[in-house]
């Protein structure tokens, strides 16, 4: 079966994502993203920069079928090439393309992000059983002066365990929502530029645009 996924990707700064009651959280995850030539802070997108997302499972649906006693779950995605964007009234658009989402389950809990990547320890990322896995169709990140911003991407699930989550179903819309800002130096580990925190929903969009930021905040407030 081919899943057909719909990714809503978005970075966010200390901030908690309650359920809402009209979808099903599939799971709250967070980390650190970074670029080659740096993001944010000053630094544009050049063309050719690549985008790296890591980040690790705070929970998630018993549709995973892990025991998060006893496993931990990672995101890795990786290979987004950045087509240089282009300034829209203060606001950088950046579109990329190629990139892939790989998700995994591991009993060892040994996720570590380690400095100035790419080093060795994103291995620590991708060692355990892949739960799910996916192509994206394309990639689209907005960020201001401030380091204010959102993503989204569509992805084309190509496998992994976790597939049987959309059984019956022609077409499984799978959503991250959010948004995203550069936090305290002392709160990055070195040559990362930010960190992120979001959630996995099931058929529900959240529009990143930087017109609806204040809506796409409000998903997660305590």
């Amino acid at each position: 079966m081919r899943l057909h996924a719909l990714f809503a990707f978005a970075l966010v700064f200390a901030v908690a994502a309650p359920a809402s009651a009209q979808n099903v959280i599939l799971m709250d995850y967070s980390g650190f993203s970074y670029e080659t030539g740096g993001l944010g802070d000053g630094a544009p997108s050049d063309p050719g920069d690549v985008l790296v997302i890591t980040a690790v499972a705070d929970q998630y649906d018993e549709l995973f079928g892990v025991d998060p006693l006893s496993q931990e779950v990672t995101i890795y995605i990786y290979d987004l090439v950045s087509d240089g964007g282009f300034d829209d009234n203060g606001i950088e658009r950046i579109a990329y393309t190629g990139g892939r989402i790989e998700v995994y389950e591991d009993p060892v809990l040994n996720h570590e992000w380690g400095t100035n990547p790419p080093n060795g320890l994103l291995t620590t990322f991708t060692d355990g059983q892949l739960l799910f896995e996916g192509e994206f169709t394309d990639f689209n990140l907005s960020i201001d002066g401030f380091g204010i911003g959102g993503y989204t991407g569509n992805i084309d699930g190509v496998g992994g365990t976790a597939a049987q989550i959309c059984d019956n179903e022609a077409d499984c819309a799978y959503t991250f929502g959010g948004a995203f800002t550069k936090p305290l130096a002392t709160q990055l580990p070195e040559g990362y530029d930010l960190q992120i925190t979001g959630t996995l929903e099931v058929d529900a969009a959240v529009d990143t645009d930087e017109s609806s930021f204040s809506a796409v905040k409000s998903l997660f407030r305590n």
